[in-house]
């Protein structure tokens, strides 16, 4: 593997988070037209159903203060606790863990136990599938490297040259054998045993 591409391999996490926080940093909470519209209530049972924390209500009063409306925190709040109730319950928190999403605190007493331990539950499986797809896609990259260096090794004439790709293809075909071990670990065939 060339130096620029192992460069670019280990920048290219850091590259896609500095991209993320480029095209969400400008989002508002709330539009103008939202704060306007008021609708308190409702957007409280909203914002509460998808699991969002209290903390929001004081985001969306600085936007809408900026608008010239003032939002009616005390309903977004009532709405908010009803929204939190349909959120908090097991098969969420599965459902949210399960597709890798984060988690902001928002349930207590008994049903935040149940919640949370299948938010365990399913992020851990999420995370499973994470390593498992990540660990494809890098034995992809493998084979496809190690074809490029055995077709190279063939159109090569330069002695020296030519150790130096045997030596790069011996690398590449001993961290495809660990990746196929590491592979094995999840039952071969993917990731079916978790479930």
């Amino acid at each position: 593997m060339s130096a620029a591409l192992k460069s670019l391999e280990r920048r290219l996490p850091w590259l896609l988070a500095a991209m993320a926080l480029l095209f969400n940093g400008g989002c508002a909470v709330i539009s103008e037209d939202q704060c306007h519209a008021g609708l308190w209530y409702e957007r409280g049972l909203q914002d509460g159903a998808r699991g969002r924390s209290q903390a929001l209500i004081y985001e969306i009063a600085q936007e809408c203060q900026q608008h010239g409306v003032r939002a009616d925190s005390e309903a977004w709040l009532r709405g908010h606790e009803i929204g939190v109730e349909q959120f908090c319950t097991p098969e969420n928190g599965y459902y949210l863990g399960r597709r890798g999403h984060n988690y902001e605190g928002v349930c207590t007493g008994p049903t935040a136990d149940l919640f949370m331990g299948e938010y365990q539950r399913g992020l851990a499986h999420f995370q499973v599938e994470e390593r498992y797809r990540q660990l494809q896609e890098r034995q992809d990259y493998l084979e496809y490297e190690l074809g490029a260096l055995q077709a190279a090794i063939r159109a090569e004439e330069n002695e020296s040259r030519l150790q130096e790709l045997r030596l790069q293809r011996r690398a590449v075909a001993r961290e495809l054998r660990l990746l196929d071990l590491e592979l094995l670990r999840f039952g071969g065939t993917g990731f079916g045993l978790f479930f």
